[in-house]
């Protein structure tokens, strides 16, 4: 019988990541000894697994002369460069002489990194372009004690652009004050906190590459104690990042975030996200819901025109009972089909593409607060618009500085 401290020459090809054939050679390279066992009537090698555990922990270990890093980086690599024809698993396990395991367990870390991608039906492994819209997550909002005599209130804000010349950190900086006043607990953000590259948003652009436009987005959302916010991404701006690097943005964000220390930035969902609205007896046939979503296509004549119409081609038994919309940079608010419709605003000024297709900025943010009957209907709803002018309205009567 083998010994319980013994393991065959595949499972130390599992432990290290390497085929058996390259084992083999491990082992006579590093002098790494082994013996014959008995086993199911038939003579296996059997190999000391703490002679590979001390050489996966010493300097001349693959772990280290490789590393799993390494690996993830080499495998993406690949990926990224054939396009056309796609590699498979096995094919990856040949080209870097690692195993198959060590390979799957590659792409599993590259997908719980943010990267989109996906394993087709015959082992193919490509980079996504495709996110599934909707609610990835949602967030149950239970009943409170105020709910039966007071108003629920949340903070509603959209489009800072972290990364444009033109962003408003001033702005952005007194709306969370006014929600810490205001004992807000919950933002909800309409997307397009990033600005994202482009070939026409180039010159708006003052931090450039993804990575330094998120880490330059968690540096400068404010935190406040007991605020968090809750934000869905947009197909456009940072979603262009999405399209091109294959990443799943909102996630990526949220993880960038913690990794920093930053557990108040939640992602609920790419393009848009359901929110459940709890009826204050329990009913779970009384809950409501609250949909926060990122627009597309551009703002009509009539302000209001684009909600109303994006209203009526919900589908019947699809409709929210609030609707909270980011994209347009405009503040609205009107009841349609039953709906209570919220343009959330922006937190830029007016960049040189909107002025040259004429579309105006409504800078600031919200504050929604609603009252939700026993049997779960919004019965009482209002919207405090806070309303900013331009940056330079500020900066001649000396008030705040560029930066808040």
């Amino acid at each position: 019988m083998a010994k319980a401290n013994h393991i065959n020459v595949g499972d130390a090809g599992d432990l290290l990541g390497l085929k058996k054939s390259r084992v083999k050679d491990l082992l006579r390279d590093n002098k790494i000894e082994g013996s014959k066992h008995l086993q199911g009537g038939h003579w296996v090698w059997k190999i000391d697994k703490s002679s590979i555990e001390r050489y996966l922990t010493s300097s001349q270990g693959v772990l280290t002369e490789i590393g799993e890093a390494a690996l993830n980086a080499q495998v993406l690599a690949v990926v990224k460069s054939r396009k056309r024809k796609p590699p498979t698993i096995l094919e990856l396990s040949d080209t870097f002489d690692r195993s198959p395991k060590a390979i799957n367990r590659a792409i599993h870390n590259l997908i719980s990194g943010g990267h989109n991608l996906e394993v087709l039906e015959q082992g193919e492994l490509i980079i996504s372009k495709h996110v599934e819209a909707g609610t990835h997550q949602k967030l149950i909002v239970h009943p409170r004690s105020d709910w039966y005599s007071g108003w629920h209130k949340v903070g509603g804000i959209s489009d800072n652009h972290a990364g444009s010349k033109w962003e408003r950190l001033d702005v952005l900086n007194s709306i969370f004050d006014r929600y810490e006043d205001e004992g807000i607990t919950d933002v909800f953000h309409g997307g397009n906190m990033l600005e994202g590259e482009s070939h026409f948003n180039k010159f708006d652009i003052k931090v450039y590459g993804l990575t330094n436009q998120v880490e330059h987005f968690i540096n400068t959302w404010p935190v406040k104690k007991g605020i968090t916010t809750h934000f869905v991404t947009g197909d456009d701006h940072e979603g262009w990042y999405q399209q091109r690097e294959g990443i799943r943005i909102g996630e990526f964000i949220q993880m960038a975030a913690e990794k920093a220390g930053r557990f108040d930035l939640k992602f609920l969902g790419h393009v848009e996200a359901d929110i459940d609205l709890v009826a204050p007896n329990g009913d779970p046939a009384g809950t409501r819901h609250m949909r926060v979503t990122h627009g597309g296509g551009g703002s009509a004549y009539a302000i209001s025109y684009t909600t109303q119409t994006m209203i009526n081609s919900f589908q019947g038994g699809e409709k929210p009972d609030i609707l909270l919309v980011g994209h347009y940079h405009k503040m609205d608010q009107n009841f349609w089909r039953e709906v209570h419709n919220v343009q959330l605003g922006c937190v830029t000024d007016q960049s040189i593409f909107m002025r040259k297709k004429r579309l105006q900025a409504h800078v600031g943010g919200c504050i929604i607060a609603w009252n939700q009957a026993e049997d779960g209907a919004i019965n009482r709803f209002r919207v405090e618009f806070n309303t900013f002018y331009d940056r330079g309205y500020y900066t001649k009567k000396g008030m705040w500085t560029s930066e808040g």
